[in-house]
């Protein structure tokens, strides 16, 4: 039958579709480090992007390593248990006299917000991983039953790791509020009143509460980093490896406290101390 005569969507079983794409990932299959070039010499694809891309669709088994798949699973189901229950706990501070408790409250508040992010956000990534390799494993496959097990497990536990957003809304707030009242009280008249000395003790104010965000807040950030860098990394790494080709596990959002914390300082050092100046100035 010509192909002006076959019914349309009717496709020659000789020249389907799925035949040429297994051709086509067949010459890039074998030695993973391999994989890459081969694309790019082989296929013709463009860009190493590409390529690598094209050397991830070649591997169409849905688990790396099947048989240790169920081990690495629950490893890591423990590990994110204890890392939301104690990954967070007991900081190591300098002696603060009777801010001692409260720092370490603090501290505790930070690192506790983004090791529970984190863990809530881990769990999602997996029962989403585990579904999308469900899909790809043959039907009646103990790859499929392990994916289907393991992706069970993650939507349930999903309901109970929430997470919660990091505090830096409620941080800038804070930060923000001191301005605020300090315009209000100079429009109220208090700073023409009295002068400079006033502008001097709430800039002071202004630079000791920014001074303070800041460390807490990288405190809190290094705190959590490094318990989840010690107690679920390894873990996640190792489940990562038994599925096989499929990226990397998700970062913490220290780094992003961090930042904030910088800019914090920068505003407590620079910029406060250059609105007193001009204020003065002004007055």
């Amino acid at each position: 039958m010509s192909d002006r005569e076959r019914p349309a969507g009717e496709a020659d079983d000789g020249n389907l579709i799925v035949d040429r794409l297994s051709e086509t990932y067949r010459l890039i299959t074998g030695d993973p480090s391999q994989a890459v070039e081969r694309a790019l010499d082989e296929v013709g694809i463009n860009t190493r992007a590409e390529a690598e891309m094209m050397a991830e669709l070649a591997f169409t088994q849905p688990l790396a390593h099947p048989d240790h798949f169920e081990q690495a699973h629950r490893l890591t189901m423990r590990a994110l248990e204890v890392a939301d229950r104690q990954g967070w706990r007991n900081p190591k501070i300098p002696r603060l006299g009777p801010f001692s408790s409260l720092a370490q409250s603090a501290i505790e508040f930070v690192s506790r917000t983004i090791v529970r992010g984190y863990v809530a956000r881990v769990i999602r990534n997996l029962a989403m991983l585990y579904a999308r390799r469900e899909a790809q494993a043959p039907v009646m496959s103990q790859e499929r039953r392990s994916l289907a097990r393991a992706r069970i497990q993650a939507d349930r536990l999903a309901v109970g790791f929430k997470g919660g957003g990091l505090p830096i809304p409620t941080v800038l707030i804070g930060g923000a509020a001191l301005p605020v009242l300090a315009s209000v009280a100079r429009s109220a008249g208090v700073v023409k009143k009295e002068g400079s000395p006033v502008v001097i003790a709430l800039g002071i104010v202004l630079v000791v509460v920014f001074a303070s965000m800041s460390w807490v807040l990288l405190q809190g950030a290094g705190l959590a980093h490094r318990r989840i860098a010690v107690g679920l990394t390894p873990a996640l790494r190792a489940l990562y490896e038994t599925i096989g080709h499929c990226g990397h596990p998700p970062r913490d959002e220290s780094r992003t406290l961090a930042v904030v914390a910088i800019a914090l300082t920068f505003v407590g050092w620079f910029i406060v101390p250059l609105a007193i100046a001009a204020v003065i100035t002004l007055l």
